[in-house]
């Protein structure tokens, strides 16, 4: 990937001295930023900004290791084999008009794949930005090229993979004119045909410019490898997909022809990962900006100190820090007795801690109030990070940002900053803050976000089983064997359950009946109340189609359930029956390949709860036991499973053995698509699938 960073040489197909264009936007940036050989390539000029201009790639007399071609979407093939001929290494494709228009841009994207893979040329794009790399100076993009002549590129430690190329392009000049922060590199990737965010990221991984790492995707080119890739980072990453609803997993298709996915699975895999996740793309870089600014790992369970100018904004910093599941610090005696000499006497000490008496109090003297509280707060052993409130503007309320920078660093606890203020001493104050690394936030609810992503990252999971006790499998009969190997489409319920009762499942203990005599018996040796279902095949939703029958009480009604069932099938299916389970909770556990990640894992609650509550969670397979006991944790019902209203608790090591089975079943049957288990119900002796379905590809 060096290549597209720092190349020797670089094309810029489609070059123009035409202002308007985006062929010169690309060429002017190179001529500010980029200090090798720069080669306009367009037929019809000798010379475009004092450069000499060539009819194609392959008449250049030297060497290209980079073209960025940007002609109309005709033309892109025309070039890609001619740098191919000349031996460039690699394209970055900034035209649109491929796959993301239909039809004939997708034939069109497809022979740039064909390309790609006879040739080894590697392509970037095509739909896309380019790149710019701050850190260097490279801007390899159509983004206006007065941004770098107004000096606005300020180099940071934050780089992103975004697939947006414009949106990406607006985004980054919005950060830099306001001074939010600094960046690093800045990959636009657009459809990613070749070039993706599973090879940039590892690249990103070893940049010594890079600190934290934000992608924004709409698709995922390989989930299971990018989870990968995270798992093995020591930097945070932090991730913005979208496509989350149906209808922006449309737009998303028409943006940059992704598949967006599901992005409960996606969540799920994030968090599995040791991903933060972002909802918007200001969160996004507010989550990154705050991550590069804090020494990792941060230390403690973010219990946070408030210093604040208004009682009334300490309040509200306090509700969002409880919500975000952080905490109010409790001070030591010590801290204060230390604020103690710098408030009245008649005002208590308290966290959050409201500076304003004490700024009253020594106005006109050479007492920095704020600097003597953040270094009370910073020596508190039960204080993990402070959150410092300040005004710009009014002269009593003085922040000596280069002193407050110093405590952080000696401290190595993290200090963020809400502001108020006149537009112009803010937006100083920020520019001031920014130079020191001191995360600035406008709002409350935001920089306490922030902290909870310091303090809250995951570890990621390794793939490793560790869960004790596991249930001895025994070996499935020739039957289900050839079943799983040879069968297309459901398997009936009874056959489902066999399968699962033979990796460790546990499924209630059933028998077939074929006719009314089987059933009498069967009822008698069972006992009441029964549960009789009517099999048919390729049939999965059979309440739908009445073909369950509950609380079968004596052999009378038994017999009539077995006469109606047989009436519903023609006389064609089969009939299960067996004891109803007592249990006042019901799941639902699955799995399912989804395309981008492969088997994932599902746990949810059933029954009515399902329908309320929507309380379903994902994880791609392997599963460790772990993995699985922190899935089990993500769920919102927790009460539900921790015992709600004086029932037991649900056994999450249970659980946890069910997750993993499935998880490895998953991996072991590629062609199993889904398996369903609802409800698995938990009884007096544990847990208990009553009904589920294997469906196979």
């Amino acid at each position: 990937m060096d290549f597209f960073f720092h190349p020797r040489g670089i094309a810029v197909v489609g070059a123009t001295p035409n202002p308007r264009k985006g062929g010169y936007a690309i060429l002017k940036n190179l001529i500010t930023g980029y200090k090798g050989n720069i080669y306009p390539v367009n037929p019809r000029y000798g010379e475009i900004e004092g450069l000499p201009c060539y009819s194609s790639v392959s008449a250049i007399p030297g060497h290209v290791d980079l073209a960025i071609v940007f002609v109309p979407a005709k033309l892109v093939l025309a070039s890609i084999e001619d740098c191919a001929a000349k031996g460039v290494l690699g394209v970055m494709i900034e035209s649109g008009g491929f796959a993301e228009t239909g039809q004939d841009g997708i034939s069109l994207q497809q022979s740039l794949i064909d390309i790609s893979r006879h040739t080894g040329i590697r392509l970037w794009g095509p739909n896309c930005m380019g790149l710019v790399d701050a850190a260097s100076g490279h801007v390899f993009s159509f983004m206006d090229p007065s941004a770098l002549q107004r000096g606005l590129l300020l180099p940071g430690s934050v780089s992103l993979i975004v697939q947006s190329g414009l949106l990406s392009a607006g985004f980054l000049v919005d950060i830099m004119t306001h001074r939010i922060m600094g960046i690093s590199k800045v990959c636009s990737v657009g459809n990613k045909i070749d070039v993706n965010e599973c090879d940039l990221l590892p690249y990103m991984l070893q940049d010594t410019n890079t600190d934290v790492i934000g992608l924004y995707l709409e698709s995922f080119t390989d989930g299971r490898r990018f989870m990968d890739i995270c798992r093995e980072s020591a930097k945070p990453i932090v991730v913005l997909h979208g496509g989350r609803s149906g209808k922006g997993a449309e737009a998303a298709m028409s943006h940059t022809a992704s598949l967006a996915g599901n992005h409960t699975i996606i969540s799920g895999a994030l968090v599995q990962a040791g991903v933060t996740e972002a909802r918007d793309f200001h969160q996004m870089m507010d989550l990154c900006r705050s991550l590069a600014a804090v020494s990792q790992p941060v230390k403690g369970s973010g219990r946070i100190a408030i210093l604040t100018f208004s009682g009334g904004s300490g309040i509200v910093a306090s509700d969002f820090i409880e919500e975000q599941g952080l905490s109010v610090a409790e001070l030591t005696p010590a801290t204060k007795d230390a604020l103690r000499r710098l408030f009245p006497e008649w005002m208590p000490v308290n966290n959050p801690v409201d500076l304003w008496p004490s700024i009253e109090k020594h106005v006109g003297t050479n007492i920095d109030v704020f600097s003597g509280a953040l270094a009370a707060v910073l020596a508190d052993p039960n204080v993990d990070a402070v959150f410092m409130h300040t005004y710009a503007g009014n002269i009593r309320i003085g922040l000596d940002l280069a002193d407050l920078a110093n405590q952080a660093s000696k401290s190595g606890k993290p200090v963020f900053i809400w502001l108020l203020g006149r537009r112009d001493e803010a937006f100083r104050f920020k520019e001031e803050a920014l130079s020191f690394g001191i995360p600035v936030f406008h709002e409350i609810s935001r920089a306490v976000e922030c902290f909870a992503a310091v303090f809250h990252q995951q570890k990621p999971s390794c793939v490793v089983n560790n869960l004790p006790e596991k249930v001895e499998t025994m070996v499935l009969s020739d039957e289900l064997n050839e079943m799983l190997e040879k069968s297309v489409g459901p398997l009936d319920e009874h056959i489902s359950k066999r399968i699962l009762q033979g990796h460790g499942i546990p499924t209630v203990a059933e028998e077939l009946v074929g006719d009314i005599l089987e059933c009498e018996e069967t009822a008698t040796r069972l006992g009441f109340p029964l549960v009789m279902k009517g099999l048919r095949r390729g049939k999965v939703h059979k309440t739908e189609l009445g073909l369950v029958h509950l609380g079968i009480t004596d052999l009378r009604v038994a017999r009539q359930s077995f006469s109606a069932l047989m009436e519903k099938m023609n006389g064609q299916g089969k009939i299960v029956m067996y004891r109803q389970v007592k249990g006042k909770i019901e799941l639902i556990m699955g799995l399912l390949r989804d395309p981008q990640f492969g088997p994932c894992v599902m746990l949810g609650l059933g029954g009515i709860m399902a329908e309320i509550l929507s309380d379903a969670v994902f994880a791609p397979a392997p599963l460790t036991g772990e993995g699985a006991l922190r899935l089990i944790r993500r769920m919102r019902g927790q009460k539900i499973l921790d015992g709600f209203r004086g029932e037991p608790p649900v056994d999450r090591e249970e659980l946890s053995r069910i997750l993993v089975t499935l998880g490895d079943m998953g991996l072991k049957y590629p062609r199993i698509q889904d398996i369903d288990i609802n409800p698995l119900i938990i009884g007096e002796n544990g847990a208990v699938a009553v009904d589920a379905t294997i469906i196979l590809k």
